[in-house]
């Protein structure tokens, strides 16, 4: 079973040509995940300690003192700007977002959103984006088409899952693509797999 993240797939799913083989080709060359060289893994913890924990905004600059990356002292500071900026005034009751694996064929794909929130009344469950690169709408709606598909059922059947581009404070509530659609993810799935077999033969 080859295992990644929904990032990852979704990059595979909207590279075209010779880029999808880079694509699995760096996936299928990085070394395996580990914590500590997470880069966003300290501000993604404090934004969902910050919510889970009932805080005030204020908090979140808390993650800024103990920094000693390069990258981090210079990438996180307008990240948590914009953050506690998208927060506003919202009104912000935490539960726990689903979690769940999407398994095609020897595929296996983590749907982890990071955020369960209760804003201003209306439920969301919220994935997180922190890259520079501007996410697009093509790449928002394979995230929600995947997210509503696999985890609005039972308990979240009412909630609005969407993605947050936290640089552009945009967040990304509703895609218009439908099942028919996850045919072309499960097909994805499958030229994934044969590519990463024939890297590893």
């Amino acid at each position: 079973m080859v295992k990644i993240s929904l990032t990852d797939f979704v990059d595979y799913v909207s590279k075209v040509g010779g880029t999808k083989f880079t694509k699995v080709k760096t996936i299928y060359n990085r070394d395996p995940y580990e914590r500590a060289f997470d880069f966003w893994l300290p501000l993604r913890e404090a934004i969902i300690d910050l919510h889970r924990n009932d805080q005030n905004k204020k908090e979140l600059d808390k993650v800024l003192l103990n920094l000693t990356d390069r990258k981090k002292i210079n990438t996180y500071p307008g990240l948590v700007k914009q953050y506690k900026s998208w927060l506003g005034r919202k009104q912000i009751e935490w539960f726990d977002p689903p979690y769940k694996i999407w398994n095609h064929g020897d595929l296996s794909v983590k749907l982890n959103p990071e955020l369960g929130l209760d804003i201003n009344g209306i439920l969301y469950v919220i994935k997180l984006h922190f890259k520079a690169e501007s996410l697009s709408q093509q790449k928002a709606d394979l995230i929600l088409l995947l997210l509503n598909k696999e985890l609005k059922k039972r308990a979240y059947k009412d909630v609005n899952f969407a993605i947050l581009d936290i640089r552009k404070k945009k967040l990304f509530g509703s895609t218009k693509l439908g099942d028919q659609h996850i045919a072309l993810l499960e097909a994805e799935a499958n030229s994934f797999v044969s590519i990463w077999n024939s890297i590893g033969a």
